[in-house]
């Protein structure tokens, strides 16, 4: 087999994301995945596009999520062509509910930020809401809308770059878990797996890196079928209409690689769901999933160079943005990786910077 030029740890949707771009520009890839199905955070992902819903004001990543959600609107038709997978992306709008005095102040707040920094976002009177989404909770004071936010399908999305990425050459290797790298002269020549030596200028870990797995427990019903789709933020959670199911999402908790599901984690859910969306307040639970999230203490990803091993690349850490994060990702590490001119297009990227965990 031929040495790839850039050897990939993880098959989830950013590393797909990532070896599609890379592909497109002519690199030889190789994608390693411990899964026996690639992207373990992916598979548990609602696929939520919402950075005018959960970015702060001062939120450093606001640029890059817009940048992010915005790629998807050409990305998509492009990945409907390349592979025949329709990856489900919605922008039809996004709701924050107000549940009191308190949420209504903070979310107008946000609103008159937002439309002075030039983006789309509005807020809607109890009375406009409830008419554009009947079926919300009459606790509701009122919402934030982001017109343009949304959501797609995680494992249609993931399939679709896998496959654009494959019809270019790109290998994908399933079920081969990575244990470390193997270096010379201070360069990255390949990767440690169970079966043994794997080549390739891409490799794991020279350092212990600021990610940890945080689980996020989701659960779904059926989805009330007089009412219409629509994406709920409130009560400390979220739902969607995906399909003929409402995903209700999500748990954060730090509970080390354990990505079972746990009855308070169910009930909890249940709580958040009846709050938004009272129609399910008694509904039987269709089914219950949970993931692990790769999280960093900011709450921003690493992306970029290693500060020592000039050929050693991170793409990790986007914790519950990484279906948002993930097709700029790929952009930004394809133009750095080949030195293209203005990779950053204008975005600012030192919060991403890999070495700022590891500066004393």
């Amino acid at each position: 087999m031929a040495t790839p030029d850039v050897l990939i740890v993880g098959g989830g949707i950013v590393g797909a994301a990532v070896a599609r771009a890379l592909a497109i520009e002519g690199v030889a890839v190789e994608i390693v995945d411990s899964g026996a199905e690639p992207g373990i955070a992916t598979q548990a992902s609602a696929g939520m596009l919402a950075p005018l819903i959960e970015m702060r004001e001062s939120e450093a990543l606001m640029g890059l999520a817009i940048r992010g959600r915005d790629l998807y609107r050409e990305l998509a038709p492009a990945l409907r062509e390349e592979s025949g997978v329709d990856i489900g992306l919605w922008l039809d709008g996004i709701f924050r509910l107000a549940f009191s005095e308190d949420d209504e102040v903070s979310l107008r707040n946000a609103v008159a930020w937002q439309r002075q920094q030039g983006f789309n976002t509005e807020w809607l009177s109890a009375g406009e809401l409830r008419q554009r989404c009947p079926g919300v909770s009459p606790e509701a004071r009122g919402a934030k809308l982001a017109p343009e936010d949304g959501a797609l399908t995680p494992l249609a999305a993931l399939e679709a770059l896998l496959v654009s990425a494959a019809a270019r050459g790109t290998r994908l290797v399933r079920g081969e878990t990575v244990l470390g790298v193997e270096t010379d002269d201070g360069r990255v020549t390949g990767v440690r797996t169970r079966t043994g030596h794997r080549p390739g200028r891409l490799g794991g870990l020279p350092r212990p890196l600021s990610v940890e797995p945080v689980r996020g427990q989701m659960l779904a019903y059926d989805w009330p079928e007089q009412h219409p789709a629509a994406i709920l933020y409130g009560g400390g959670g979220y739902l969607l209409k995906r399909g003929s199911e409402a995903l209700v999402g999500a748990t954060m908790e730090f509970m080390g690689f354990d990505a079972s599901t746990t009855p308070s984690g169910e009930a909890d859910l249940a709580v958040r769901a009846a709050r938004v969306f009272p129609a399910l307040a008694k509904a039987p639970i269709r089914r219950t999933w949970s993931g692990l999230r790769p999280c960093t203490p900011d709450g921003r990803p690493m992306v970029g160079q290693d500060p020592d091993l000039p050929n050693l690349w991170y793409a990790t850490g986007h914790g519950r943005n990484g279906v948002l994060l993930a097709t700029v990702t790929g952009d930004i590490i394809s133009r750095q990786m080949r030195g293209t001119p203005k990779a950053d297009q204008g975005l600012d990227l030192a919060p991403l910077e890999p070495g700022r965990f590891w500066r004393y």
